[in-house]
C-alpha cells in the first residue's frame, strides 16, 4: 500500500541516525514500492555540500547499512532522485530561506535528529519563515530533558512554533514488534485481557539487560544515568502499554489517555520504603562477551565523583482496581550477561493441587521477548505421556516472530517513521506523559540523594548485584534471567 505524498526534512541529514536507521528506513519503503513518484527527502546539514555530494553519501551509507543494497541498483536511481540537500547553520538566519515554501497538498515532516538544546533554536526559526502548516509534524528524540523542570523547558521550546497534535516525540522501544504485539495479544484475545489483573497475576517482571558498556558515551552517561536515560521512557512506556486499560480504539488519543492514568496512578515512593525497594549499582571489571572489561569508573569521560548508576532495580505498585497488590520488578543495566529484553507475566499457582503431593504445579508463565528473538512463550502444566498416573510437567507454547512472520528488515525506526507519514499519533509520547513520567522519576532520584541510598557494585558480564536479586527474594520470587527458553 502507497505511503500519502510527504516531504521528510532530515535536520542532522548527515548525522549518524539519519545513515544508520532513518534513510535505510526510507529506502526500504523504496524497494516495496510504497512511496508515491512526488515525495521528497531533504538532508539539512551545516556541512557544505552539494545534493550530488550528499547523494553519494547516502549511497555510502545505504552500502554499510542496507543488507544485499547493490541488488537494488533500479530502485536507487529512483530513491537519489527524490533526495536533495540543504545546508543551514541552525544558529544563525542563514539559510533559512533555502527551505522552499510548504505545500499543503502533502504531509511535511521535520525530523530533528539533532541535540535537544538545538529543538528550540529549529522551532521558532521555522516559525519565523513561516514554514509551519496544519500539514506539518515535527518528530523529536529523547532525551526530552534531564528531570521535570528541564523536560517543560523543551516542551516549552517546540510549543513556540507547533501544536501538541504535530509533536512526535518517539520512544523506539514503542516500535519494536514484540512491544507492539502486546497490545494485539491483550486487546485482540479474551483468554488473555480477562486473566490481566490482579484476580489472576502474581507479579510482572520487565528487563532491559545490555551486554555493553558506556562504550565512547561516557561523558554524556555520566551526567545522565541508567534511571534517567532507561526508566524514564524505555521501561515506563512498556509498564504503561502493560497496565494500561482498553483504550477506545488503537489510532486515537484514547491509547496516551489510557498510558497517563497509569503513570498518574503509580505509586511514590517514600523516605521509608526507598532503600528496600529500590537498587542501584556500578559495574566493575570483569569478562564481558568473552574479553576483560575494565569498570565503570575506568571508562573515559567518567568522573569518579559524579556517583551514577549503569544498572537499577525498583519493585513498584500501581494504585488501581485492576493491580492493587501486584508488584511489578523493573531492571535494567549495562554490562550484563546478555542482551536481553524482555516482560514476564507469572500467574498465580491454582488454588488447590488436585494431582498427587508429589506432583509440583508451577505458575503458568507469559514470556514476551522484546530482544533478540523476539517472540511470546506461554508455560502450561501438561501431562508427562505415560500409561498411567498424572505426572506433570512444563511445556511451553512458543510463537516466535521472527520465523511467523517475514519481518524481513523492517525495525522499530521505520515502523515508528511510517506512523509518522500516516500521522497517527497513538505510539508517540504526548507532553503530559513525559511530564508526568519525570515527577515520578525525580521523586527517586532526590529520596536516592536524601536517604543515602547506596551505591552497589556487580561484576561485568553477570546479572547485576546481589541486592537485586534480594529485591524479590524477599517476597520469595526471583528474577527470570535471559532471554532463551529454558
Amino acid at each position: 500500500m502507497s505511503l500519502n505524498t510527504f516531504d521528510l526534512y532530515l535536520f542532522g541529514g548527515t548525522g549518524d541516525l539519519s545513515n544508520r536507521k532513518l534513510i535505510p528506513a526510507m529506502f526500504r519503503q523504496e524497494t516495496l514500492s510504497s512511496i508515491c513518484t512526488e515525495s521528497n527527502i531533504i538532508g539539512i546539514g551545516s556541512r557544505n555540500l552539494t545534493t550530488d555530494e550528499y547523494v553519494e553519501m547516502v549511497k555510502d551509507s545505504l552500502q554499510k547499512y542496507f543488507p544485499n543494497f547493490d541488488q537494488h541498483k533500479d530502485t536507487w536511481k529512483l530513491f537519489s532522485a527524490r533526495i536533495s540537500y540543504i545546508q543551514i547553520d541552525i544558529n544563525s538566519d542563514e539559510g533559512w530561506n533555502n527551505l522552499k515554501e510548504i505545500s499543503a497538498d502533502r504531509a511535511v515532516i521535520y525530523y530533528l535528529a539533532t541535540p535537544p538544546n538545538l529543538y528550540k533554536r529549529i522551532s521558532s526559526a521555522l516559525n519565523e519563515f513561516n514554514l509551519i502548516k496544519e500539514n506539518c509534524r515535527v518528530v523529536v528524540e529523547k532525551p526530552i530533558g534531564t528531570d521535570l523542570n528541564t523536560a517543560k523547558e523543551i516542551n516549552d521550546s517546540l510549543a513556540t512554533g507547533f501544536n501538541e497534535s504535530q509533536i512526535y516525540r518517539i520512544d523506539h522501544y514503542l516500535g519494536k514488534e514484540a512491544v507492539q504485539n502486546l497490545l494485539a495479544l491483550r486487546f485482540g484475545n479474551t483468554i488473555f485481557e480477562q486473566s490481566w489483573s490482579n484476580s489472576a497475576i502474581d507479579h510482572i517482571q520487565i528487563t532491559v539487560a545490555e551486554d555493553l558498556g558506556v562504550e565512547d558515551r561516557g561523558g554524556y552517561y555520566d551526567e545522565t544515568g541508567a534511571l534517567r536515560d532507561m526508566v524514564q521512557n524505555h521501561l515506563l512506556q512498556i509498564l504503561c502499554l502493560i497496565a494500561m486499560e482498553p483504550p477506545v480504539s488503537i489510532q486515537s488519543e484514547s491509547v496516551r489517555d489510557e498510558k497517563l492514568k497509569v503513570l498518574k496512578s503509580l505509586a511514590p515512593f517514600t523516605a521509608e520504603n526507598i532503600s528496600i525497594n529500590s537498587v542501584r549499582a556500578q559495574y566493575l571489571d570483569g569478562i564481558s562477551k568473552g574479553e576483560a572489561a575494565c569498570s565503570y569508573l575506568d571508562e573515559d569521560g567518567v568522573n569518579n565523583e559524579n556517583n551514577t548508576e549503569t544498572f537499577v532495580a525498583l519493585k513498584l505498585e500501581i494504585n488501581n482496581w485492576r493491580w492493587s497488590g501486584i508488584p511489578f520488578y523493573l531492571r535494567t543495566g549495562k554490562r550484563m550477561q546478555s542482551k536481553s529484553s524482555e516482560i514476564v507475566v507469572r500467574y498465580k499457582t491454582v488454588p488447590h493441587n488436585i494431582f498427587s503431593k508429589d506432583t509440583s504445579l508451577k505458575p503458568n508463565q507469559l514470556v514476551l521477548r522484546i530482544h533478540p528473538d523476539e517472540g511470546i512463550d506461554l508455560k502450561l502444566n501438561t501431562k508427562h505421556p505415560g500409561v498411567s498416573g498424572f505426572d506433570l510437567e512444563e511445556l511451553p507454547l512458543d510463537l516466535n516472530l521472527h520465523e511467523y512472520h517475514e519481518i524481513g528488515h523492517q525495525d522499530c525506526y521505520e515502523r515508528l517513521l511510517l506512523d509518522v507519514i500516516k500521522g497517527n499519533p497513538s505510539l508517540f509520547v504526548r507532553r503530559d506523559e513525559i511530564e508526568a513520567s519525570w515527577k515520578w522519576i525525580d521523586n527517586i532520584i532526590n529520596l536516592w540523594k536524601s536517604e543515602d541510598v547506596p551505591m552497589e557494585e556487580y561484576i561485568s558480564g553477570g546479572w547485576g548485584p546481589s541486592n537485586a536479586d534480594l529485591l524479590l527474594k524477599r517476597d520469595f520470587r526471583a528474577w527470570k534471567n535471559g532471554s532463551k527458553k529454558k
